[in-house]
């Protein structure tokens, strides 16, 4: 069953979290997940991607992989990531 997760974060720079965001679309791409990134309106510094997951254990394993926290490192999340995961009723 297809879920959808909603992870907020602070990151450091609007601009260089965009571009590694966007540069990660294909290791998304490539296990089923497609997302986008929002940023409040009044903070640019305050980052919700969305994103839809073909399932809980595919955004679980994709989500522990420290190849993944690297990332979110390199990119400039500002560490506690708030994840909300949801599922259509």
């Amino acid at each position: 069953m297809t879920i959808t997760a909603i992870v907020s974060h602070d990151i450091k720079d609007w601009d260089i979290f965009r571009e590694g965001f966007e540069a990660h679309d294909s290791v998304r791409t490539a296990v089923g997940i497609t997302a986008k990134a929002y940023k409040k309106v009044d903070s640019s510094n305050t980052v919700y991607v969305i994103g839809e997951i073909p399932s809980k254990e595919v955004f679980d394993e994709f989500f522990s992989d420290p190849d993944f926290h690297k990332h979110m490192e390199d990119i400039g999340v500002i560490l506690p990531v708030d994840v909300t995961v949801l599922e259509e009723i």
